[in-house]
């Protein structure tokens, strides 16, 4: 499917998502800033919001800048791909139900490919889980599980995107994806998506 967008397609789609990722926080900043402006002794009251904002800001900008940009600043080592991983599901899931991140990655070199995985597959939980991703001689494999029921419906959009169809409604949500296939479409390997109620298997292989 991505074989047939147009690349400035894929850009509008991937801006979307990013600014969708974003909007939300970045706004909160400002109307904590404006009460402040109205009510300076406020602080202690706008303070934990401003944390909270400014460290999603931040943990899903580096994730961004590293999964969608250029690769002049590429991670160092495995352990630095895997702190900004984690920092970034920890802006996805909540406290109550967060998404536990097992990385087990050989090749540092994969992180685009990895990183575009993991915000996919993030998608799918709806109370938390643990996002499992194994590199072996055979490829990758992102592995989502859950005590509680994955989303179909977000399962069944990552399924269509992958078999060449298109989303109607918010394509914007699969812009992780798209820019993946649009990575590997050259290359020799496939993507498969397997599910359970309490599972969905990635593999790029």
């Amino acid at each position: 499917m991505s074989d047939n967008l147009q690349p400035c397609m894929i850009t509008e789609l991937v801006c979307t998502r990013l600014s969708h990722d974003l909007i939300g926080n970045i706004g909160a900043v400002a109307n904590a800033v404006e009460i402040l402006d109205e009510d300076p002794e406020g602080v202690a009251d706008i303070k934990p919001i401003l944390q909270i904002s400014s460290h999603t800001l931040s943990a899903r900008l580096k994730f961004f800048r590293l999964a969608f940009g250029l690769n002049n600043a590429a991670p160092k080592n495995t352990a630095e791909i895997e702190q900004i991983c984690k920092d970034y599901l920890s802006t996805v899931g909540s406290r109550q139900t967060p998404i536990t991140l097992v990385l087990s990655l050989k090749t540092p070199a994969l992180y685009k490919i990895v990183m575009l995985c993991i915000m996919s597959m993030a998608d799918v939980f709806i109370r938390g889980g643990t996002l499992k991703i194994d590199e072996t001689e055979n490829g990758l494999t992102i592995a989502a599980q859950s005590p509680s029921p994955l989303s179909a419906g977000k399962i069944q959009i990552l399924q269509n995107t992958i078999n060449g169809q298109f989303p109607e409604e918010n394509p914007s949500q699969t812009a992780a994806l798209i820019y993946m296939m649009q990575l590997l479409q050259n290359s020799a390997v496939k993507i498969t998506l397997q599910a359970t109620e309490l599972q969905a298997v990635l593999r790029i292989a």
